[in-house]
């Protein structure tokens, strides 16, 4: 493996969303709860600030979850907290989403924060006596407690590592990063296969227990298919064979088609179980087996 060529293929990348949490711990109650219940450590009672109904800052955490999601699903694991890899073949289309999705969660901040006031008077009155005015911090302390903020840095590369070192002691630092460059890229490698194969071996289940496909499940196939051979930032040709495998054999059928064929379902889900056998020997697993019931071959039981 040519470590090399294959720094200048990925980066580290991290993605931090900044959210006010809308909660807030009360002593007061615990203490009550817990002389009533006469027990000390009973928990922390945390209350929420806004009204039960309050859409604007719902809103601003959804779009909170699907930036979180979308980082999550367009980058590889890495041994790093907070920070995973990602491939260069699909950095531009991915800063491009994600300049979209921090537009859109900068508008929905400026629409809870219009609202901000309004919703305090309204949780004055759902609290009752509860409601704490120092909970809640003014306009422009919580305007700061919002944001999305993307980050990236090159991949470890030991042959640019040059800090002022006896040369024994940099040549071993230097082993050791190469090292780390592999492991880090084994664990990339599974993390990509290990989602296609529990895409497949769903896909595979469904199609052996009955006829009800739902769409979703081959859908999310050929989803992964589309997206994966992107992120095979190491061209790894067995990972590479399995990725072709499945989108040659896999992808092409959709929900509908298996929907309308048996003889369909039990040509890919017998495909499906064969691609996952690729899978679990890239990843040092072993595949579960398949009994089917005579006179019954779309039922799958796993031995």
């Amino acid at each position: 493996m040519n470590i090399a060529s294959i720094q200048s293929k990925v980066m580290l990348c991290s993605v931090t969303i900044s959210s006010w949490g809308a909660r807030r711990f009360d002593d007061k109650i615990t203490e009550e709860v817990e002389q009533k219940h006469q027990a000390k450590g009973l928990g922390r009672f945390n209350k929420r600030l806004l009204p039960e109904h309050a859409p604007s800052f719902k809103e601003v955490v959804a779009i909170g979850n699907r930036i979180r999601a979308y980082f999550y699903s367009h980058t590889l694991q890495y041994d790093q907290l907070a920070v995973r890899l990602l491939p260069t073949m699909i950095y531009m289309e991915f800063a491009d989403k994600m300049r979209s999705l921090k537009d859109e969660f900068d508008l929905a901040v400026q629409v809870f924060l219009t609202d901000y006031l309004d919703l305090k008077e309204r949780a004055r009155i759902e609290l009752n006596g509860t409601f704490n005015e120092a909970d809640y911090p003014s306009l422009a302390v919580l305007s700061e407690k919002f944001g999305v903020k993307m980050a990236v840095l090159p991949f470890p590369d030991a042959s640019q590592f040059g800090v002022e070192l006896p040369d024994n002691v940099l040549t071993g630092l230097r082993t050791e990063i190469d090292q780390h460059v592999l492991t880090s890229i084994a664990t990339a490698n599974s993390d990509l296969v290990g989602r296609l194969y529990e895409a497949v071996s769903q896909m595979a289940s469904r199609l052996y227990a009955s006829g009800n496909v739902r769409l979703d499940v081959a859908n999310n196939v050929r989803e992964l298919c589309e997206l994966l051979p992107k992120l095979n930032f190491s061209n790894d040709p067995k990972l590479t064979h399995i990725l072709e495998q499945a989108r040659t054999h896999l992808a092409v059928h959709t929900g509908s088609d298996l929907k309308l064929s048996n003889a369909l379902r039990s040509q890919v889900a017998s495909k499906a179980h064969e691609i996952e056998g690729l899978m679990a020997a890239f990843m040092g697993m072993t595949p579960e087996p398949i009994v089917e019931v005579q006179d019954t071959p779309q039922l799958r039981l796993v031995a």
